[in-house]
């Protein structure tokens, strides 16, 4: 993707950020749209890093003032990691769970929610499942085995 490409970011995420009280510059856009087409957990250092790879020179802070208003949003998830670094992973607007392989990083949505509510005398309002694991490039024989950073949760759940 190119960092200037926002074609995979619609209308709806630069709505919930002007509502979380960010300005929503033309940098600041190819900064999500970069988030957004990597498809990997990140610290806030290795998304800077990711910019500066691809030609954008944002400052750090900004990169973290960033990071908090996709959260705010709802537009980012944290992870926190046992080394107690923070890996955030970008979320679309629209349900979703999460496939995060421990060993690239990698992060796939999925979008089919198989989850049953526990029982018909509790009001679900929402809930959050995330698989971690190894993805098929990653796991012994089909590829490069780096092991990655181990989260500190292996299922996050807010019912």
């Amino acid at each position: 993707m190119a960092a200037g490409d926002t074609l995979a970011v619609g209308d709806e995420v630069w709505a919930r950020l002007r509502d979380a009280g960010m300005r929503v510059t033309p940098l600041r856009r190819r900064l999500v749209a970069l988030f957004a087409g990597l498809g990997r957990w990140m610290t806030p250092r290795e998304l800077h890093q990711a910019a500066e790879d691809a030609g954008l020179r944002p400052g750090l802070a900004t990169v973290y003032r960033l990071i908090d208003a996709l959260a705010a949003a709802g537009l980012c998830r944290a992870f926190p990691q046992a080394d107690r670094s923070i890996r955030y992973v970008y979320c679309p607007p629209g349900h979703h769970h999460h496939l995060i392989c421990e060993s690239c990083g990698q992060v796939r949505d999925v979008s089919e929610c198989r989850v049953p509510a526990p029982t018909a005398s509790f009001h679900v309002r929402t809930h959050t499942v995330d698989f971690f694991g190894t993805c098929d490039h990653c796991w012994p024989g089909h590829g490069p085995a780096v092991r990655g950073p181990t989260p500190v949760h292996t299922h996050h759940g807010a019912l």
